[in-house]
């Protein structure tokens, strides 16, 4: 189970609202860090060197690529966005953790398919 851990004034969730969702969806050791847009601006500048805000942002702390997900996503949680939001910016960082990225077509097609499946079985899970 991801931990979860909000760096926000006036959050528009909680972090027990999150793990109901996210449950055990997310495998290996991921820590979910809610936060604004000034600190992943801070954040991407220092280790990327984009000077702007993104919406999330995944370090991964795997010491070998066939080790399970292991790291950190950070996501803006500002603005109260729908909860479907807020999941796929979460689950589109846990597929970075997992090695895909949308630099290219394959890996693009492939995490937009898997985000929308985990954000389906998230809500699914509710019912």
């Amino acid at each position: 189970m991801a931990d979860i851990s909000i760096i926000l004034e006036n959050p528009g969730f909680s972090t027990e609202e999150i793990r109901s969702l996210i449950g055990n969806l997310l495998e290996g050791c991921v820590e979910v860090v809610l936060t604004d847009p000034g600190y992943l601006r801070v954040l991407n500048r220092k280790y990327r060197h984009i000077d702007r805000a993104t919406d999330v942002l995944s370090f991964d702390l795997a010491l070998r690529e066939e080790d399970r997900p292991e790291g950190t996503i950070y996501v803006d949680g500002r603005l109260f966005p729908p909860m479907e939001a807020l999941l796929e910016r979460i689950f589109h960082g846990y597929m970075h953790l997992k090695g895909y990225s949308h630099s290219n077509e394959k890996d693009a097609c492939i995490m937009s398919s898997e985000v929308d499946s985990l954000v389906a079985d998230a809500f699914r899970k509710q019912v």
